[in-house]
């Protein structure tokens, strides 16, 4: 039986919110995009880049979330797939990106920058700035798994659902991605 809320009713679990919201209980789908929302912009801010286009990433993916519910068959957790599909949203939004600025031709290379208030929020650390820059400067996998692992505070299962890797896969890529990090971090 799921706890009781401050008011006395019971509080939903996550699948029950999914089963409500598959009857077109849109207030059921407005507390799982709640209950995950912080989540969720942590991880749209890490692999994108950018907090003030997470907002925007979250919502286009909450949007698609909402459209393929049905897609959701118990397999692993809501919050995993719904973050899920914030990373893949994220993804996107960063190759939509990188086409329109080779499209464009304003930039030589992508310069992808990390927001202090995004990707170290969540990191303790005296000199954020330099650690904002050295993870800005990993690659996209690298930037992912710490994300999710670090910033999102994610398990290592979360995180492998999240990417759509193993479990092993997060563990040896976390390690790798720390390990470049410290090196980028002992250059600068």
């Amino acid at each position: 039986m799921a706890p009781a809320s401050s008011h006395g009713e019971r509080v939903l679990d996550d699948d029950e919110l999914v089963a409500r919201a598959l009857t077109g209980d849109r207030q059921a789908f407005g507390e799982l995009v709640a209950r995950h929302q912080r989540a969720a912009l942590r991880v749209a801010a890490v692999i994108s880049g950018s907090t003030e286009e997470a907002n925007d990433i979250v919502q286009d993916a909450m949007v698609k979330a909402y459209g393929s519910l049905a897609s959701h068959r118990g397999q692993g957790s809501v919050r995993s797939w719904m973050l899920r599909i914030v990373a893949n949203e994220a993804k996107n939004h960063v190759r939509g990106r990188v086409r329109r600025l080779r499209r464009d031709d304003r930039h030589a290379g992508l310069q992808l920058r990390v927001t202090q208030d995004a990707a170290v929020d969540a990191l303790s650390s005296v000199d954020r700035q330099r650690l904002a820059a050295a993870l800005a400067s990993l690659p996209a996998n690298d930037r992912a798994v710490l994300g999710c692992r670090f910033v999102a505070d994610l398990s290592e299962a979360e995180t492998a659902a999240i990417l759509g890797v193993a479990s092993g896969t997060v563990k040896s890529r976390t390690s790798r991605a720390l390990a470049r990090l410290r090196s980028e971090l002992e250059e600068s």
